[in-house]
C-alpha cells in the first residue's frame, strides 16, 4: 500500500499537480447569473404592473407566462425581463384577434425597424431596445460575485457534514504494516457513530465537525445587496426582503423608497411599452396606504378652517394628491 492510498489521495497522473474541485456548484455561473438577473427584473416589473390601472382582463392575461404549449409560452413581462438582462432589441407583435403577443419574425422585424427609422412607429408592431441599458452590466457583475459567495458556502456546508476522526500521533504510532488494522478500527468507529452507538477512543483522540464560518458570507451578501440596491434604485429591504430595523421604525421610509423606485420603471419601461402595444392610456396607482391617514387628517383639518387661505378647489386638489386620485375638471373662478 502506497502512502498516497493510505492518506486518501487518488493520483491518476503523477505529473498532474492540480487537485480536483471538491463539491462544485450544481449550476454553471453563466446560468446562475442570467437566471438571477431575469428574476430580479421580472419581480420589479411584476410589482410595477400591480400598480398600473387601465388594462382590461384580456390584456392583463398577456403579461404573464403560460404553461400551455401555445404559440408563445412567455408572457410580456418575461420577454421584457429577458431583453433587459441580455441588453437586446425586442420586436413585438400583438394579435388582438387571437389574444397573443409574440416576437416578430425576421421579415417582420426588418419591416418594423424600417418603419421606426422613418416615422418612429409601425402599424405592424413595436420596437423596444435595451442595448444601452448599462445598469444590467453592474447587476450581472454583483450577481457573479454572489455566485462566488454561494459557491464558497456550498463547499463549507458540504464539508461540515463530514465527521473528522483525529487519532493522536497517527503518523508516528502507525506503520504501513498496521494500516489495515487501523483502517478497520476507523471504519468500525464511523459506523458506530452513524448509528448513534457508543465508541471507544483514546484520551487524545478527537471527533468533530468542521464549523462553517457564516460571518464572512453574510457580510458579502449584505455588501452585494447594498450595491444592487444602488444600481436598481430600490431600497435594500426590497432586494433582500428584510425591513430596516431600529427602535420606532415603522417601515414607512422603505415603502416610500420602494414607490419612488418602482415609478422609475413604470415611466421608463412599463408605460411606454404597454401603451404602444395595447393603444391604451395608463395611470400609476400608489400602494402606499399610509397616505390614507395623512389624507384623513388633512380632511379633518380642512373642516375646521375656513376658505380665506385655502379655497375648496385647493383643498380638493391637496386631498386628491394625498390619495393619489385624479381630480376632474378645472378650477372655475
Amino acid at each position: 500500500m502506497s502512502l498516497s492510498t493510505w492518506f486518501g489521495f487518488k493520483v491518476s497522473n503523477i505529473n498532474n499537480d492540480e487537485l480536483p474541485e471538491i463539491f462544485p456548484m450544481a449550476i454553471r455561473r453563466e446560468d446562475f447569473v442570467r437566471t438571477d438577473v431575469i428574476g430580479i427584473y421580472k419581480k420589479i416589473l411584476t410589482d410595477v404592473v400591480e400598480r398600473v390601472s387601465g388594462l382590461n382582463d384580456e390584456q392583463s392575461e398577456l403579461l404573464w407566462d403560460n404553461c400551455l404549449q401555445s404559440a408563445s409560452d412567455d408572457g410580456l413581462l418575461s420577454m421584457l425581463a429577458q431583453a433587459m438582462t441580455d441588453k437586446t432589441d425586442l420586436f413585438l407583435i400583438y394579435d388582438s384577434a387571437i389574444g397573443l403577443i409574440r416576437k416578430a419574425t425576421q421579415a417582420e422585424e426588418s419591416q418594423i425597424r424600417s418603419d421606426y427609422e422613418t416615422k418612429s412607429e409601425s402599424p405592424l408592431g413595436i420596437y423596444v431596445s435595451f442595448k444601452k441599458y448599462h445598469r444590467t452590466d453592474m447587476i450581472r457583475l454583483y450577481s457573479a460575485l454572489e455566485y462566488c459567495t454561494v459557491s464558497a458556502l456550498n463547499k463549507s456546508m458540504n464539508l461540515s457534514k463530514a465527521i473528522q476522526f483525529k487519532m493522536k500521533d497517527l503518523r508516528g504510532s502507525v506503520g504501513l504494516n498496521d494500516a489495515d488494522e487501523v483502517k478497520a478500527q476507523a471504519v468500525k468507529i464511523a459506523k458506530g457513530l452513524a448509528n448513534g452507538l457508543d465508541v471507544l477512543l483514546d484520551q487524545g483522540d478527537v471527533i468533530e465537525n468542521a464549523s462553517p464560518d457564516l460571518t464572512s458570507v453574510q457580510s458579502a451578501i449584505d455588501f452585494l445587496d447594498s450595491k444592487r440596491s444602488f444600481y436598481l434604485g430600490l431600497p435594500k429591504s426590497y432586494i433582500n426582503g428584510e425591513l430596516t430595523g431600529g427602535i420606532g421604525t415603522t417601515g414607512e421610509s422603505d415603502t416610500k423608497a420602494t414607490e419612488r423606485g418602482l415609478k422609475h420603471y413604470y415611466f421608463s419601461v412599463i408605460k411606454p411599452v404597454l401603451e404602444a402595444i395595447f393603444q391604451v392610456k395608463l395611470s400609476y396607482k400608489s400602494q402606499d396606504f399610509r397616505q390614507i391617514n395623512q389624507a384623513l387628517e388633512a380632511i379633518r383639518t380642512f373642516e375646521l378652517v375656513g376658505e380665506d387661505l385655502v379655497d375648496q378647489w385647493q383643498k380638493k386638489r391637496i386631498v386628491s394628491g394625498l390619495l393619489d386620485l385624479e381630480i376632474e375638471g378645472e378650477k372655475v373662478d
